[in-house]
């Protein structure tokens, strides 16, 4: 019987070092059994047992990939991309692609961390700032008018109308979230609700198109690999389909493998979808595919697609930074207004 797995994932990090250091001890000359040996002496933890049960397996007559799908840890990406490896010769190309694949992957994320961070916590600053003023300020402002007496300007109203419905608007908030919880809970996995949510997302102005970059510069780069290590196109694109996060894109990629099978070429089953393949796209896939060079073609495209992410990351970094300023002053600023406009009347009645 099976061993339970191990549930925890390495993290990206531990995987570029895992596949570098892996990837450098075999290259100087070691055997897998002493460059294996070394790397579990470096390591600690749960990490630790992680390896020592791979190179068990592997010692026992097991195959790598075979090892790291039965012990857990790593995603399908992973065991495909070393099975591919260990079958054609090249575990030595694989363990480096892997490496790559998970730097430019964790320099990805860091990159689109950065960008959306500031932006969240002005964004998470503001709607504290704007619950404070609505909770504690305008309620003293509404007790001090009551007593005065006197009609309040319709600005001034309306403020303290939305300040009453704060803690029913908080309480819904917070049973909407419940709600998804439970949702994603118990329908996560259906491709229903994966199709939804993503199509929610890649909707969202600025974070779509950015999400949309990172999906297909993902796929290119592991496409790339999967061709130029003589894998057929089919199974390429079985294998990438299963492991891209987009629920779109998944359904593109395999949805075409069934075009291929019926004779069409890869460009134009993906012309189907122009809203996740642009015309660029299709027409440098189209070339590769014509001239024989697909896979040097998706690594151009690949590291095209990088480029063009880092770059609308940092505009978008430099845009939204002013803008949520500005942002956090109007709401400020439209408070103040609204909670001294009696004032400022009963001023000018008085004079």
């Amino acid at each position: 019987m099976r061993e339970m797995e191990l549930s925890k994932r390495l993290s990206d990090k531990k995987k570029k070092a895992f596949y570098s250091h892996l990837y450098v001890l075999l290259h100087s000359g070691l055997s897998f059994s002493s460059s294996f040996s070394l790397l579990i002496e470096s390591t600690k933890g749960s990490d630790r047992n992680i390896y020592e049960k791979i190179l068990g397996r592997v010692v026992s007559g097991g195959c790598l990939w075979e090892a790291m799908e039965y012990v857990g840890g790593f995603d399908r990406i992973d065991c495909g991309v070393i099975r591919i490896g260990e079958e054609s010769g090249k575990l030595m190309e694989a363990l480096s692609f892997l490496s790559d694949y998970y730097d430019r992957r964790e320099s990805q994320r860091r990159t689109l961390v950065s960008a959306l961070s500031y932006p969240a916590i002005t964004l998470a600053v503001a709607v504290v700032v704007l619950c404070f003023m609505l909770l504690v300020v305008v309620p003293m402002f509404e007790q001090v008018y009551s007593r005065m007496g006197g009609e309040l300007p319709a600005l001034t109203r309306f403020l303290m109308g939305v300040s009453s419905y704060v803690p029913s608007l908080f309480f819904a908030f917070v049973a909407l979230v419940a709600l998804f919880l439970v949702i994603r809970h118990f329908y996560g996995n259906t491709d229903e609700y994966q199709r939804l949510i993503s199509e929610f997302i890649l909707h969202i102005p600025l974070l779509g198109g950015l999400l949309k970059k990172a999906e297909l510069s993902r796929f290119c780069r592991i496409m790339c690999l999967l061709i130029g290590s003589d894998v057929p196109i089919l199974p390429s694109l079985n294998l990438v389909g299963g492991i891209l996060r987009l629920y779109p894109y998944r359904k593109a990629v395999l949805d075409s493998c069934v075009e291929l099978e019926s004779g069409s070429m890869l460009c134009d089953a993906f012309s189907s979808y122009p809203d996740l393949f642009d015309k660029k796209f299709l027409v440098m896939l189209r070339v590769g595919e014509e001239t024989g060079a697909l896979d040097r073609m998706l690594k151009t495209l690949a590291d095209d697609t990088s480029e063009e992410l880092n770059y609308q990351v940092k505009q978008l970094n430099s845009t939204l930074e002013p803008l949520m300023v500005l942002l956090i002053g109007m709401i400020v600023g439209f408070v103040l207004i609204a909670m001294y406009l009696p004032m400022f009347k009963l001023g000018m009645t008085i004079r």
